[in-house]
């Protein structure tokens, strides 16, 4: 009844705006942008979407992609300690298990824990890299009640090549060097990439959890990672066909925590991907047709000596997942402002590891419909989607945003109402002695109110800003938790609220030939258990700051790039009942260009941590102190 009604509502919104409408081909004008723009862009024209500065990616070119975050963004990074240990995101008040990585429309979250490791992905791998706060779950399936982070390397079909190579060194023997290019021309847009990086990061700290805090230094932390990016596109006769490969490996020792006496660890971790796909879209009158299919394999390896004279191994696990991933699309535009589209997908889903009782498969389908309908005074968008899977019964889910030109090249208000689910991951149902086979799947409500003024002249320059307000309604909630000594089981821990606003304000003044671009971002949110029959009834969920601050002011002058940025952070409690300390996190750098007679040099210089404040982001894992980072950038 619910899937009839669906179809009822939908086709009579397309009656209701579609009716007085031609629909000759002849008469409907898609501009080409069109054609190659992904379906969960092209859906997201309600969203609050932030596309991180092209300055700022290349700035943090030789870091990963938590770091950028942690930086510009209004997202809540949790990190296990220094450079390459394991790091997740969560936005608005949500985890790391609800925020949904892609990397051109392809889900590159663990299928094992559910989130996606950023430490994994380096910042200046990416032409583009979009935040969607809130993105909806009817289009990306499981896990976005927090948001969706789009990582995208765009076709470019004019002629042009370009190869280069970037180098940094940096404090606690931090290097990394990657050698890049790029060719394009009318018919075929290639870009690759290959990296190495290495650190030690024995960095020294404040040990807050040992007697009289002494200052102590980390060993056994280690990290070193390689790996290839390669993307194609080709035009064809108007066929756009895309073929990408990503291929990387990280070894990490994992340094010991804070805590009585030095730190001390013998555990290792080896992470490596691979990931591939191609892609097909065509316009073909008022259709558009698109298909994909991709294969993701990841491979990780933890083992623990124990000791410096054990010469086995005190834990050895190897986790294997590999998955093919295979979606279909289309599109049908009755007019130039209305559109319809259908999305099926299919996955096969394994995961291998002695930590189960055996390998095990799951297959998984999913169908989504979607509207949209862009008016003179603004956009709507109604979604609807349903997942099928073997092992779960997933729900039907809903969603429709809105967003209405109040005054026309002034001021935006956004609207939305959606539905939002997880299913437990394969490690919450089927690790040994942990998992939980009768888990049930979060799922929830959630609304946005959203007021967007556009840039005006003001303050001698241009000014934008962007307020949301939000509230999330989830029930089931899944969390690991402490349940006795050392054992962490995933449980669902009942209803909880997550509320709370954000507001961005961005200002660029133009002096002379010269600019400066200052940025100012905040962020409250309230997250805190609602089942009034738990024992943490009103608590706030561990690991949710109330306040995030981020500013930055950038000022471009001629052949130099100065900037500043900082970044705050508010207490945050812990599973266990204690608490992290907050933190202020400041940034300079500085950037030079110049070209020769052969090349195109850019030279960089940054620290980090400027105040050199000994932190925690995770209790008992300390955080580096004050950095230098210097690098050279060659464009041939």
């Amino acid at each position: 009844m619910k899937l009839k009604f669906v179809f009822v509502l939908l086709g009579s919104f397309l009656s209701l705006y579609g009716s007085g409408q031609t629909l000759g081909i002849d008469t409907i004008h898609i501009e080409s942008v069109d054609i190659v723009a992904p379906r969960l862009q092209h859906f997201s024209a309600t969203e609050k979407t932030v596309q991180i500065d092209s300055i700022l990616i290349q700035r943090y070119d030789g870091k990963d992609l938590s770091n950028l975050l942690q930086k510009t963004s209004l997202v809540n990074v949790s990190s296990n300690g220094a450079f390459g240990g394991l790091a997740t995101v969560g936005m608005r008040g949500a985890s790391g298990t609800h925020t949904s990585v892609n990397w051109n429309g392809i889900p590159v979250n663990s299928l094992t824990t559910g989130s996606a490791d950023l430490s994994l992905i380096n910042a200046g791998s990416f032409d583009e890299v979009q935040v969607i706060y809130g993105a909806v779950g009817s289009l990306y399936g499981s896990g976005t009640l927090g948001g969706a982070i789009e990582l995208s390397n765009s076709p470019d079909w004019k002629k042009k090549s370009t190869l280069g190579i970037m180098s940094e060194v940096g404090s606690f023997s931090n290097t990394k060097t990657k050698l890049y290019g790029k060719y394009s021309n009318n018919w075929i847009s290639y870009s690759g990439q290959a990296f190495f990086q290495y650190g030690k990061n024995d960095f020294s700290y404040t040990d807050f959890h040992d007697f009289g805090s002494p200052t102590e230094r980390l060993n056994n932390n280690e990290n070193r990672a390689f790996g290839t990016i390669q993307d194609m596109h080709l035009k064809i006769n108007e066929h756009y066909i895309d073929l990408g490969v990503w291929y990387q490996v990280k070894e990490k020792n994992i340094a010991g925590l804070m805590g009585i006496g030095d730190p001390v660890s013998f555990q290792k971790q080896r992470d490596s991907s691979f990931k591939a796909y191609v892609g097909w879209k065509k316009l073909i009158g008022k259709f558009r047709l698109e298909v994909k299919s991709a294969y993701l394999s990841d491979y990780l390896k933890y083992t623990d000596r124990g000791s410096a004279t054990n010469t086995g191994y005190k834990i050895f696990s190897e986790i294997e997942s590999k998955r093919w991933l295979n979606d279909a699309n289309l599109r049908y535009y009755l007019t130039d402002k209305l559109s319809v589209d259908v999305n099926g997908k299919y996955n096969w889903l394994k995961g291998i590891t002695n930590n189960y009782q055996g390998d095990i498969i799951e297959n998984e389908s999913r169908l989504t419909l979607a509207t949209k309908y862009s008016p003179s005074i603004g956009t709507f968008i109604f979604t609807y989607g349903k997942e099928w899977n073997s092992e779960v019964n997933p729900p039907e889910m809903y969603s429709f945003s809105s967003l209405f030109h109040l005054a026309p090249h002034v001021l935006n208000f956004r609207a939305k109402g959606s539905t939002h689910y997880r299913r437990p991951t394969f490690n919450e149902r089927y690790w040994n002695n942990a998992g939980n086979l009768d888990l049930k799947s979060e799922n929830g409500w959630n609304y946005e109110l959203g007021l967007v003024m556009l840039p005006q002249k003001t303050l001698g320059g241009s000014l934008s800003v962007d307020l949301n307000a939000y509230k999330a309604l989830n029930d089931d909630l899944i969390a690991w938790q402490p349940e006795s000594g050392t054992i962490w089981k995933p449980m669902n821990i009942g209803k909880t609220v997550i509320q709370g606003f954000d507001i961005e304000a961005n200002h660029v003044k133009n002096i002379r030939k010269n600019s400066l671009h200052t940025s100012l971002k905040y962020a409250y949110n309230d997250s805190y258990n609602n089942d009034k029959e738990s024992e943490e009834y009103k608590e706030t969920l561990a690991y949710r700051p109330h306040h995030l601050v981020k500013f930055s002011s950038d000022y471009l002058c001629g052949r130099w790039d100065i900037g500043a940025l900082g970044t705050l952070r508010s207490n945050t409690n812990t599973w266990e009942g204690d608490q992290v300390d907050g933190n202020l996190l400041i940034d300079l750098n500085g950037a030079y260009r110049f070209d020769t007679k052969f090349a195109k040099i850019k030279l960089t210089g940054r620290v980090e941590n400027l105040l050199d404040e000994s932190y925690e982001i995770v209790r008992f894992y300390p955080m580096p102190g004050r950095a230098y980072y210097f690098g050279v950038n060659v464009i041939f």
